[in-house]
């Protein structure tokens, strides 16, 4: 069991190249988005040569999809690469801030309190056994466990 483990840790930290998607989906994408925020600058009324402009670009991209969708590679590459960074930014930023902002004034008013839920302050016991008060016969607790 434990070489699998060792195994799956060793393939999960390999630095894999992650795959590109395709230009076409990329210019599809695009394509959907400008026309999206084309129909939305209509609808909100920023004036004829944005939704013009959104519109224009919407086709262009469009256009070069379906019919040279590999004129698209740098552009995907650079979308890809910026997704990248921004994940590299925000990741960290956002769990250290769920870390601090969350589970460390948690555990501070969990300790102030005196709560020990793992009990991990050892007790001189003779033994370490929970005793429970059975209210019900056995039978009866396997019943409604949901």
């Amino acid at each position: 069991m434990h070489q699998f483990w060792a195994k799956k840790l060793k393939h999960m930290s390999q630095n894999q190249p992650q795959q590109l998607p395709s230009e076409r989906r990329f210019g599809l994408l695009f394509t959907a988005v400008f026309a999206v925020v084309g129909i939305y600058a209509h609808l909100k009324g920023w004036g004829q040569t944005a939704v013009f402009s959104l519109a224009s670009l919407s086709g262009f991209i469009a256009l070069i999809t379906l019919s040279a969708p590999k004129l698209l590679a740098p552009f995907n590459r650079l979308w890809f690469e910026l997704g990248q960074l921004m994940g590299r930014i925000v990741s960290p930023i956002v769990l250290g801030a769920i870390f601090f902002l969350i589970l460390t004034p948690v555990a501070l008013v969990t300790r102030l309190f005196g709560r020990d839920e793992l009990r991990l302050k050892r007790k001189p016991v003779t033994s370490y056994w929970i005793d429970r008060t059975n209210e019900h016969s056995p039978a009866e607790t396997f019943k409604n466990q949901f």
